[in-house]
C-alpha cells in the first residue's frame, strides 16, 4: 500500500471515530510523531561519530580502549561501594 493510500485510509478511519475520542487519538498520533522525530535525531547525532576512530593509530586505539575499560571498572567499583554503604 502506498503512503498516499495509507493516509487516505487513516483519514477515513479518523472520520469514523466519535468526537469524544478525537483528542485521545490526536494525542496518540502527536506523541508517536514526536518520539519518531526524537529517535531520528538521536540516530543522526550518533552517526556523526561514525568513523571518528578511523584516524587513530593502532597504539592510540589500544590506549583509548584501555582507558575506557579502566573507567568502566572504576565506575562499577564505586557503584558497588556506594551500594554497600547505603545498605
Amino acid at each position: 500500500m502506498t503512503p498516499t493510500n495509507l493516509r487516505d485510509k487513516l483519514i477515513e478511519e479518523i472520520g469514523l471515530i466519535p468526537d469524544t475520542q478525537l483528542e485521545e487519538i490526536y494525542n496518540i498520533i502527536h506523541n508517536f510523531r514526536l518520539s519518531s522525530e526524537k529517535r531520528q535525531n538521536i540516530l543522526e547525532n550518533t552517526l556523526k561519530f561514525a568513523g571518528s576512530w578511523n584516524d587513530l593509530t593502532d597504539e592510540e586505539f589500544r590506549d583509548l580502549s584501555d582507558e575506557i575499560s579502566l573507567r568502566r571498572q572504576q565506575s562499577f567499583r564505586q557503584r558497588r561501594d556506594n551500594e554497600r554503604i547505603s545498605n
